[in-house]
């Protein structure tokens, strides 16, 4: 049975409320939050058992039902603890000073890192595999993930405009183009567990190549 969004929203404002100061408790749900990823990515979700994940951090299954209310729930802690960890770089981006061109290579380099990290392409292909038994969570991780993306992208792109630094036109069509020019055949071969790491110069390479190709179609025409 799916979570309801009701539960996987408490599950999130739990997660969201721990203090800065861990208890022992939430240095626990923080331990079992890590091996029930490793577990996860590895074998996948119906070959992890919570007595799996028991074995490798000990207590009961009451305390894993009394964290998560069941596999499910943890399943979706993983993924809204997921999102927020590999995202948060990219999402704390201050680029408020920034021209188009330095603005647009730096929120690219951190999304090119993020799409090239094994972890991040196998959350990805593991949400790919569940979205059937997860359609709740499946529209929160695009929120999270895709669609916080293209706001921070757009939001930049409309700054960037009243500066009259880029040319007039629909922010969130430029954002969505702007983010398929950086993801360039990367998403389909991780979905399909094929190699995508990058170097660190590869990235920038990629990066520049994809700003400059973009920025040739929205700069002001003088």
């Amino acid at each position: 049975m799916s979570m309801s969004k009701k539960e996987l929203r408490n599950i999130k404002l739990k997660m969201q409320s721990m203090p800065q100061s861990l208890s022992s408790a939430q240095k626990k749900q923080n331990r079992i939050l890590e091996v029930a990823t490793e577990l996860f990515l590895e074998r996948g979700y119906d070959a992890v058992s919570l007595d799996d994940i028991l074995e490798h951090v000990g207590g009961s299954k009451t305390t894993l039902y009394s964290y998560y209310g069941g596999k499910e729930g943890l399943f979706a802690a993983i993924v809204h603890d997921s999102c927020q960890r590999k995202l948060g770089p990219l999402m704390s981006l201050n680029l408020a000073n920034l021209d188009p061109r330095s603005g647009l290579s730096a929120i690219g380099h951190r999304f090119v890192s993020l799409i090239s990290d094994p972890g991040g392409q196998a959350l990805y292909r593991m949400m790919i595999a569940e979205v059937a038994r997860f359609p709740k969570l499946a529209s929160e991780f695009y929120a999270a993930g895709p669609e916080s993306t293209i706001r921070l992208v757009k939001r930049n792109l409309e700054h960037w405009q009243k500066a009259g630094l880029l040319s007039s036109g629909h922010s969130e069509t430029m954002a969505i183009q702007f983010i398929g020019i950086m993801l360039g055949n990367f998403s389909t071969r991780a979905m399909l567990g094929l190699p995508v790491g990058l170097s660190e110069q590869e990235i920038k390479d990629w990066v520049e190549r994809g700003v400059a190709l973009f920025l040739e179609g929205v700069l002001p025409r003088t």
